[in-house]
């Protein structure tokens, strides 16, 4: 049985969001279909203890690791952010920061992905899509299409369901993708470039954008091991980068309401 996942990230029902999750899965064909909305989850912030790197699981007791099971057994993803303040949702940006747990599922590499951005107002949809491209890079999945979708009021998405079909026949492999990305980064597939020495470079990966190499490590292999070696230079150097901490621990400047 074919597993079709779609990922959203949305505090409404049924709107433009899981609207076009739901005719993109039906249109790709999968036997069994489901959509995960992290707004329904009890996500947590990573804490940066790297434990994940030396043993399996996640000290923090929260539903991530049911969402990356899901996502390891799928066969197509869907991936859908709607754009709050020219970038993806929250609740995807708190995802996306626990990803080092990666390493411990391979069978989501390879894994077919439709990436969507869906944004209120032409040319305001800002780094969306760049940052879905990230989580789809760091997750090492083919991705099959990314597009912008201008929807503002809730449903109106459904004008735009011809478009939605064909990506989801795209996502099945029944269609070839008429879509062209030239204005991505052919690496990591991100849209979004800064300038460097009068060179236009990807902002995520840190490729030149006609040619050249990234700066950061294509295998998430290379990069957990690097990360393993900066969390044993940190337990050997533990003690003097206490007494910096110590130093400024004494300045009592954070605040907090009072209840």
């Amino acid at each position: 049985m074919t597993k079709g996942l779609a990922i959203i990230a949305t505090p409404r029902n049924d709107g433009n969001s899981e609207i076009a999750a739901k005719i993109i899965l039906d249109a790709a064909g999968f036997e069994h279909k489901s959509i995960i909305n992290l707004y329904d989850l009890n996500l947590k912030p990573c804490t940066a203890c790297y434990r994940c790197l030396f043993e399996e699981g996640c000290v923090i007791d929260d539903d991530v690791i049911w969402v990356l099971k899901k996502i390891d057994k799928a066969d197509g993803l869907i991936f859908v952010s709607n754009t709050y303040f020219m970038g993806i949702n929250g609740m995807w940006k708190l995802f996306l920061d626990r990803m080092l747990l990666l390493g411990q599922y391979k069978n989501i590499i390879g894994t077919p992905v439709a990436l969507l951005s869906v944004s209120g107002i032409k040319g305001w949809e800002g780094l969306t899509l760049s940052s879905l491209a990230a989580i789809a890079f760091t997750m090492k999945l083919n991705v099959r299409s990314k597009t912008d979708f201008i929807a503002t009021l809730p449903g109106e998405i459904e004008n735009q369901r011809e478009h939605l079909i064909n990506l989801g026949k795209v996502l099945s492999g029944e269609m070839e993708n008429e879509y062209t990305y030239d204005e991505f980064c052919n690496f990591c597939g991100s849209n979004c470039f800064k300038l460097a020495r009068g060179t236009a470079i990807c902002a995520i990966c840190g490729k030149p954008h006609k040619s050249g190499k990234p700066i950061i490590a294509a295998s998430w292999t290379e990069h957990g091991d690097w990360l393993r070696e900066k969390k044993n230079e940190f337990l050997a150097k533990r003690k003097e980068l206490m007494i910096i901490h110590n130093r400024f621990g004494k300045l009592k400047y954070r605040i907090k309401p009072v209840c």
